[in-house]
């Protein structure tokens, strides 16, 4: 009985139609799934060089500062840095060049960054994208002396500091206007690669906010990798590294733009770039385990390309290897490898010695 009662049973589970059920997962709506604002947030009626007015009427000259927006303040700039290679993290650079002021006025030709919490943006911010910013709400000032956009945090060690915006904020802070535009001149780098680019860098009176951050070119040789320092691993130590496990340890060789074993407090590595001329140089500034930390570093002068940025000296981020302009001529280079000599097999970057298990 027991038998024929459960077969009765499985018979009207199986006619009972299951497709109600289905029918009850929600839909998402097309909007739901967009990144930024698909509507407009209205008429630009403020300018980088406003915001960089604001903060220094509010922040003076701090290197820590930031306060709120209350007002529809809305702007416009060109995505013309991203975090394609990884090397620029959460951070997307703005800038915006108005041709009607006339050369040399300090508002022709301005950059601000935008940070969101994200670690994949290019795909959603491509180069050459113009890019529309309701401030409200927001917070602006600087890190490290930089202006940005972005919200606070609190650091381990207590401070507060002015971090990215939430990524949810892009739905309702920023819009894309049209499609990227690869010929767009905010695309084209400040060229500071000859003498009198040299004597702009050296000058005191360029070490203010409305020039940094900037897209720049210099050029120069990279002191790591000149003469017999070439092929003499530096160790890290406590004061340059911020994880025990690499105090004292060798950087690989040949030289890489970003060996782990050398970073520093915030997991970069600054090499030493010496200008054309001589006379000042600039610190090439890498987050480690990208594309272009793992890159070796060839001797001689050559140029570099990227966000240039002023601290306590003026540092450049390389946005991605197609800033560095001997990349095209380099040999193909698996991810993570580096090799001693054009003859000898690659070995992991980490390695101090290929032979090291």
């Amino acid at each position: 009985m027991k038998k024929i009662f459960s077969g009765i049973m499985l018979t009207l589970l199986a006619a009972c139609p299951f497709t109600s059920c289905m029918d009850e997962w929600p839909v998402a709506d097309t909007e739901d799934l967009l990144v930024t604002c698909p509507t407009d947030l209205g008429e630009v009626n403020f300018t980088i060089k406003e915001v960089k007015d604001e903060i220094s009427r509010n922040v003076g000259t701090s290197t820590n500062g930031y306060f709120v927006v209350d007002k529809d303040l809305i702007l416009e700039g060109v995505v013309c840095a991203n975090d394609v290679s990884g090397n620029l993290y959460q951070t997307l650079l703005l800038r915006n060049i108005d041709t009607s002021l006339p050369e040399g006025d300090p508002g022709r030709d301005q950059c601000l960054v935008l940070a969101v919490k994200n670690t994949n943006l290019a795909p959603y911010f491509a180069l050459g994208q113009r890019v529309r910013v309701n401030l409200k709400g927001l917070y602006i000032g600087v890190y490290s002396r930089v202006p940005k956009i972005g919200q606070p945090y609190k650091t381990s060690a207590g401070n507060w500091r002015l971090g990215p915006i939430l990524f949810e904020l892009c739905k309702s802070n920023v819009q894309l206007i049209g499609e990227p535009d690869p010929t767009a001149p905010e695309l084209e780098p400040v060229d500071l690669t000859d003498d009198e680019g040299d004597s702009w860098l050296r000058a005191s009176a360029n070490r203010n906010i409305y020039n940094t951050p900037m897209l720049a070119s210099v050029r120069g040789s990279i002191d790591e990798v000149q003469d017999g320092k070439k092929t003499v691993a530096d160790k890290g130590s406590e004061t340059s590294a911020s994880c025990a496990d690499v105090f004292g340890k060798e950087e690989p060789l040949p030289k890489i733009f970003g060996p782990y074993n050398l970073h520093d407090a915030g997991f970069g590595i600054d090499r030493t770039c010496s200008l054309v001329s001589n006379n000042s140089n600039v610190a090439v500034r890498t987050s480690t385990r990208n594309d272009i930390s793992y890159t070796e570093i060839l001797d001689g002068i050559h140029t570099y390309t990227g966000m240039l940025t002023y601290y306590s000296a003026w540092q450049i981020q390389l946005r991605d290897l197609g800033d560095i302009d001997y990349y095209d001529h380099t040999p193909e280079q698996p991810k993570g490898f580096v090799r001693n000599t054009t003859d000898t097999p690659w070995y992991p970057a980490h390695l101090t010695d290929p032979t090291e298990e």
